[in-house]
Parts: C-alpha cells; structure tokens; sequence
C-alpha cells in the first residue's frame, strides 16, 4: 500500500491514498454476502472516523451495506489507533481550558485571602480590627447584577500619621466619596476578602510603613 503524506481528515489519520486503496479493497474481497462470524467482531472506532473512511456521514454499523462494513473492519486493522475525532479533541481541549482557567481563578482567590489575614493581622498589630463588608449603597443587588464592592470595615478608630478614621466606616472613606459608602449593615461571613482596591491601597501602605505621609 503506498503512503501518501496528507491525512483524509482529522479524524483518521491515513491519507487519502490509503482510504481509496482500502475502499477498492472492500469492493473486491467483500463479496456479496455478509459474513456473520466476522460481522459480529466488527467494532468501529468513532463515528466521525467511520465517515472520513466511508466518505459520507455514518449512519451506524446495523444502516450501511456489507461492503461498508467491511471496509470498516479492515480499516481498523490499518489503524488501530486513530487519532481523537476532531470533536472531542475540541471537547477535550475546551475542558482542559476551562480547568486551567478555573484552577488560575482559585489560585488568584486562594492569594486574595492570604493577603488579607495578612493585612488583617497588619492592622491588629497596629491597634485596629477590621473586618470585610459589602458596599448596599447602591439598590442594584437585584436577581444576578450586584454592584458595589467589599470593603475593609473598621471597628476602631485608626489614626496613623495624616491618616484618621472612625470606627464604622471603611478604610477608603473620603468625604467627597460618602455618598457612595453609606450602607454596610453586616459582616461577610463567607471568609471572602476585601475587593475594594482603594482600601487595599490603603491598607498595605499603613501596615507595611506603620503610617502614612
């Protein structure tokens, strides 16, 4: 059998020389009749490969002629280990993807948290406990949209160089920005960190310099 370089699909992965010589040898040593020993071994590998070898859409093993089917069998004795059919090497790829994806999320998140029990220690050695709370201002917490973020809530006063504030409000309270950080009733319970980037900011800065100038 000659080989010829370019693979039919990427389904199989003989080329369009070794399908056609294989087609003509199903046409010759088939027969006309089925052969009910063989018929009963025959088992095809995937049906995206059963099409690329057939050269039409395949419509399973008990819908083709016996000529068909053999061609199959000694197809799969030609290659017995074809590639991944073209959609499920997507599949696969696809899943491999999201689980990297996923894995980078909860390593991100895994950090998140470790940053803040550092911070939150920070903070305690600095006289203030803190905690995480969600920014209810805002009335946009309906069905799956929330907007606002999670804050660091203090629970001491903090005073730290030109740095004052009072307990019961963030760390990133302004007056030009208290319109917007009105409404924190309850602590977060879940263990989430703080994603508010301006309290963050402020918070490595204080318990890294211990003040701030």
């Amino acid at each position: 059998m000659t080989a010829v370089s370019t693979p039919a699909t990427g389904a199989t992965g003989l080329s369009p020389g070794q399908v056609a010589e294989l087609r003509e040898r199903a046409r010759h040593e088939a027969g006309p009749f089925v052969d009910p020993h063989l018929a009963q071994r025959i088992r095809v590998h995937n049906a995206e490969w059963a099409s690329a070898i057939l050269g039409h859409p395949f419509p399973g093993q008990h819908r083709i002629t016996w000529p068909e089917l053999y061609l199959l069998h000694i197809a799969a004795e030609a290659e017995p280990s074809p590639p991944p059919p073209p959609a499920t090497a997507a599949a696969a790829r696809h899943r491999a993807e999201q689980e990297t994806a996923r894995a980078a999320v909860e390593q991100a998140y895994r950090q998140q948290v470790e940053e803040w029990e550092q911070l939150a220690a920070g903070l305690g050695r600095l006289g203030v406990r803190a905690e995480v709370r969600h920014n209810y201002t805002s009335h946009r917490h309906l069905g799956h949209y929330t907007q606002g973020g999670d804050h660091i809530y203090l629970l001491d006063d903090l005073h730290i160089g030109r740095l004052r504030r009072l307990a019961g409000r963030v760390l990133c309270f302004t007056r030009s920005r208290a319109r917007n950080l009105r409404e924190f009733p309850e602590p977060a319970r879940d263990g989430r960190p703080p994603t508010c980037r301006a309290c963050l900011t402020t918070a490595r800065r204080i318990t890294t310099r211990g003040a701030v100038t």
